[in-house]
């Protein structure tokens, strides 16, 4: 055991305080390995990049005409969502994605007012599965990027006619976000996107022609999420 001993610091054991001010370095290189890696950490071609998240939803409107199932206007209301996409990266800058996203939601009826009553109508499963093209823009660990693609949207609408079925839909979707690499391998995203989904011509003579905005359901969406990304040169 050593002794305590005086010291112009005062009393401070001599073995703890080489034990502090070892401790003290190997947090510092421990603290510099870490961020060197996070400013290295990019995707790299080749690799591919597998993850999962969640988000909210903000939906848009169905036009009257635009289904068999309501003579009125009905909103899309706003729910959470959830999701997983599997990406390769091409270039350090370009890469594509399939992305898949659900929304359970119901459809309502929609009312002006700070604080309006809107009444449920119907159910509504709204599930996306999209091919997505990404471009990415390094700053160190941070790596912002543009995305732009086109799916299926699978709209699956809840009502008392059991025969009724879902309907398959061609959707379009660009978004703005971002990716952190909290490591080489690892790391968290987020990204704000837009959709439109096309519906079809408008029935009950409600249909203005090819550029008839009631033709598509809009929406934009909030989603975050982390990932995992392996491979690569």
């Amino acid at each position: 055991m050593i002794p305590f001993q005086e010291c112009p610091c005062g009393k401070i054991a001599p073995g703890d305080s080489r034990r502090s001010r070892a401790a003290a370095v190997c947090l510092g290189l421990l603290l510099s390995f870490l961020g060197a890696g996070r400013l290295r950490a990019q995707a790299r071609p080749g690799s591919i990049e597998i993850g999962g998240g969640i988000g909210r939803l903000h939906g848009g409107e169905l036009a009257r005409g635009s289904n068999v199932y309501f003579d009125q206007r009905v909103a899309v209301d706003d729910e959470n969502l959830h999701g997983f996409w599997v990406g390769a990266q091409i270039t350090r800058e370009w890469g594509i994605e399939v992305e898949v996203r659900r929304t359970p939601t119901v459809l309502i009826e929609p009312q002006d007012g700070v604080f309006p009553t809107e009444a449920t109508v119907a159910g509504l499963d709204l599930a996306t599965i999209e091919l997505v093209g990404h471009r990415s823009f390094q700053l160190g660990a941070f790596s912002p990027y543009l995305a732009f693609g086109a799916g299926v949207a699978n709209l699956d609408i809840n009502v008392p006619d059991r025969s009724v079925r879902d309907s398959n839909r061609l959707t379009l979707c660009a978004a703005i976000g971002g990716r952190y690499y909290a490591a080489r391998w690892v790391g968290v995203r987020i990204d704000v996107r837009g959709r439109g989904t096309y519906l079809g011509a408008r029935r009950l003579q409600e249909d203005r022609g090819t550029f008839d905005s009631g033709r598509w359901l809009g929406g934009a969406e909030l989603a975050a999420g982390i990932f995992v990304d392996f491979g690569g040169q």
